[in-house]
């Protein structure tokens, strides 16, 4: 929450779970930079990072 400065709410539970979903829950290796990336995305913060 504090490096994308995302404040904690329903949509971003939301988000994370469908992340999760994506990447896998029985996948172990749930990398941090991954999740990163899917939430970025998902709340259209890609110019942040350029």
């Amino acid at each position: 929450m504090k490096k994308l400065g995302l404040t904690d709410s329903p949509k971003l539970d939301h988000a994370v779970e469908n992340i999760i979903e994506k990447v896998g829950k029985s996948n172990r290796n749930k990398y941090r930079a991954i999740v990163y990336y899917e939430l970025v995305k998902e709340f259209g913060q890609e110019g942040k990072y350029n």
